[in-house]
């Protein structure tokens, strides 16, 4: 009963943020500030569909306050779930995993395996969070989190706005 309603909220939340992202016509530029209050222009540009990691993006990460709340756990995917998609019955990503780290770099991987990683920039003004890989990909999302769980909601900036990912706070690597 209780994934039911995890599940139905999930969905709700999903219909929501793809709702409010089809009104946007033309996205704006935006205002990021960098923890000492210099102001940053990024163009927010939905055309852009992969933005590598260059020393731009690194310097900016490496200037933004840490947040404990995010960086101290491995964050289990506990569903994924896309409006253009057919929703799945089961977790399709289990075992699947997400590590923010403390010093603004990231790694993902499927259990003890792992399979990328990179920067990231957290916003904490407009409430989202850049991923930029050393492999070939980017991804920007609104970031909610509580103390037991976190909600990627895909933007439009990298075209992932149709979805959504929960993820559980856990202290080690999903075993099987």
């Amino acid at each position: 009963m209780k994934v039911k309603l995890h599940f139905f909220a999930l969905l709700i939340f999903s219909f929501y943020s793809c709702k409010s992202d089809k009104k946007e016509s033309t996205p704006a530029p935006v205002s990021i500030e960098r923890p000492d209050n210099e102001g940053l222009n990024l163009k927010n540009n939905a055309a852009v569909q992969y933005a590598k990691l260059d020393q731009e993006f690194i310097d900016w990460s490496k200037t933004q306050k840490e947040y404990p709340m995010i960086t101290d756990s491995i964050w289990h995917f506990y569903f994924a779930l896309s409006i253009a998609e057919e929703t799945p019955k089961d977790n399709i990503y289990k075992g699947h995993w997400l590590d923010l780290k403390e010093d603004f770099t990231y790694t993902k991987g499927i259990y003890s395996n792992k399979t990328d990683e990179g920067r990231y920039l957290y916003i904490p003004q407009n409430g989202t969070i850049e991923l930029r890989s050393t492999i070939d990909s980017s991804s920007e999302w609104k970031l909610k989190v509580d103390p037991d769980a976190m909600l990627f909601i895909g933007t439009q900036k990298y075209g992932n706005n149709s979805w959504q990912i929960k993820f559980v706070r856990k202290s080690g690597l999903p075993v099987l």
